[in-house]
């Protein structure tokens, strides 16, 4: 968020405080009302832009905004973005974040996008969080044509977008258009926020590249 516009919250904010203990309002409730102005001005949008939001337009949007954050630099890539410079994002990605979690998982999707799928099952196997690292075993797994190891991983899914992204995953490489029309639909319904960003673009490239 720009600072000209953090200087307006809180400036409003302690003029309002002010404002309120004149009124001998209980200084509890003034804090609750204070933390409520603050979160739905501030972090608020940040949130509902990754967790909530069906709305394409406001994630595009916040992805934009903070595009200079490697974390953010990537889903906005895919859209908007060549292969090299989501290679590019992704890498950034790794060497910014000291979590080892972080940098296997994207670690993993760099190497899917350079093919070497054998290199991002090793990776993805060295995530260390559920139910990311059976997402991202189940991915490669496709890539490497072994759609039953792939499916077998599917109960370990607790996100409800999963189960059908790999299902859509499953149908692409198999060039089962129907099937993948039918899976990325009701995955892209059950995702929000940057993830339903991801899983859009995602899937209308893998259409893209389908036989007619």
């Amino acid at each position: 968020m720009q600072l000209w516009k953090l200087t307006l919250i809180y400036l409003f904010a302690i003029i309002a405080c002010t404002f309120l203990l004149l009124m001998d309002i209980s200084k509890w409730l003034i804090f609750i009302l204070l933390f409520l102005y603050v979160f739905s001005s501030t972090m608020y949008p940040h949130f509902n832009a990754l967790l909530w939001t069906n709305n394409l337009k406001k994630v595009e949007h916040f992805l934009e905004s903070n595009k200079h954050r490697s974390l953010y630099a990537y889903p906005y890539a895919i859209a908007h973005q060549t292969v090299a410079e989501q290679k590019a994002a992704l890498q950034k990605i790794i060497t910014s974040y000291k979590q080892p979690y972080v940098k296997h998982n994207y670690a993993s999707i760099l190497a899917m996008l350079e093919k070497d799928y054998h290199r991002a099952l090793s990776e993805a196997k060295q995530i260390t969080r559920e139910p990311f690292q059976s997402y991202m075993i189940a991915h490669s797994e496709v890539f490497l044509g072994n759609y039953e190891q792939a499916k077998a991983l599917i109960p370990k899914f607790t996100e409800k977008w999963m189960s059908p992204s790999i299902e859509s995953l499953i149908s692409f490489k198999q060039q089962d258009r129907k099937n993948f029309k039918y899976h990325s639909t009701k995955a892209i319904k059950q995702a929000r926020g940057i993830q339903k960003y991801l899983l859009v673009y995602s899937f209308q490239e893998m259409e893209g590249k389908m036989k007619s």
